[in-house]
């Protein structure tokens, strides 16, 4: 394969990086920085995608502290790699557009997640012990990532998934108290005669609180991948197939705080109903619609033919009407409405997570 333009540096001596990264704290970010370094992008973060718990930020050198607390308060739910993991089809390599649907309420959903802040973006998905995955996330905010590009990064993507797993063994070898994020699930190895080889920081916070018996006892009462609560926690367990003497026949624990998940929900009611909340006209409801899309005021007249100073006296009475100030506002006054009318969801589910029985 010709190396493509947009690939720079040396790529053999970042594969020797990447080598050198694993079993370290920093695994992530050395990984996610060297990658960076071999395409062209603005930005880059990781995150990891758990079973049931909320997505976690484990390297951010993209978002503002006001895009991180949009994304973990709620924007979150309408993340379109959630979605992915959520439905059990993850892809190893994909983009922000190869992953939008034709389904109108998800292609609604991805137009006003992509405004909060992610653009556009490629992403690689490591699978991880749990049914997680870690995603190395690289964000432009001009043009698409080409075809060429995402060949590139499958091509490199077998070594990646080999070096995520030897990290994953010498993080536990090594008893790291990090093993692939740690902020919002406790992780146990249990051997087969009941020891425990190995857990992670937050497991060890859980059982401040929990005799750590009964986490793992409870855990283990149930079929092998089949989840629990326990009080406000969700436990579940599965062998290791991690290829390690140490590991091989071990059993891996995970305690995980539950969250809501993906938004499944069509768009267009809760549009409705937000804009008779605040009594808007049709055409203060087309511009909110296009702003929400991220569209600029050039191109929300164009859209709706009018001209750019009256989509900007529209948006003047927009703004006093919701009693707000700027096009952010707007955007997150409808995240409030629309995560204020949705369903509770009382137990995390999905294709890839099973249900509660």
């Amino acid at each position: 394969m010709t190396t493509p333009a947009c690939i720079k540096g040396d790529e053999v001596g970042a594969v020797a990086q990447i080598i050198s990264a694993i079993g370290s704290e920093s695994f992530y970010e050395r990984l996610v920085g060297l990658l960076s370094g071999l395409i062209d992008c603005e930005r880059r973060l990781v995150v990891k995608y758990s079973r049931f718990a909320a997505p976690e930020l484990l390297v951010n050198a993209s978002l503002d502290a006001a895009a991180i607390e949009n994304y973990l308060s709620s924007l979150y739910r309408l993340d379109p790699l959630l979605r992915l993991v959520e439905s059990g089809n993850v892809p190893a390599v994909t983009s922000f557009d190869e992953i939008r649907t034709v389904d109108p309420a998800n292609a609604f959903f991805d137009e006003i997640f992509k405004s909060g802040e992610i653009l556009d973006e490629l992403a690689i998905l490591l699978p991880s012990p749990g049914h997680a995955y870690i995603a190395l996330c690289f964000d432009r905010q001009a043009r698409c990532f080409t075809t060429t590009e995402m060949a590139w990064m499958r091509r490199l993507y077998p070594i990646l998934v080999d070096a995520h797993a030897a990290h994953i063994r010498f993080a536990i070898q090594g008893r790291l108290g990090s093993l692939f994020g740690d902020g919002q699930v406790g992780v146990a190895v249990v051997a087969q005669d009941g020891g425990l080889v190995y857990r992670n920081t937050n497991w060890s916070r859980l059982c401040g609180e929990l005799a750590e018996q009964q986490l793992i006892d409870t855990a283990l009462a149930m079929p092998e991948r089949a989840p629990v609560r326990l009080e406000e926690r969700i436990l579940h367990w599965e062998m290791s197939s991690i290829d390690h003497a140490q590991i091989r026949a071990c059993r891996i624990i995970f305690a995980e705080t539950g969250s809501a998940g993906y938004l499944k929900r069509d768009a267009q009611a809760p549009l409705q109903g937000f804009y008779q909340r605040y009594e808007l006209s049709p055409r203060e409801c087309q511009i909110v619609e296009k702003v929400m899309r991220g569209y600029c005021n050039s191109s929300i007249a164009k859209k709706l033919g009018l001209s750019p100073g009256t989509v900007k006296n529209y948006k003047q009475r927009l703004y006093y009407k919701l009693d707000i100030t700027s096009e952010r506002e707007i955007f997150s006054l409808f995240m409030q409405y629309l995560f204020e009318e949705s369903d509770p969801v009382a137990a995390p589910a999905g294709a890839a997570s099973g249900d509660f029985s």
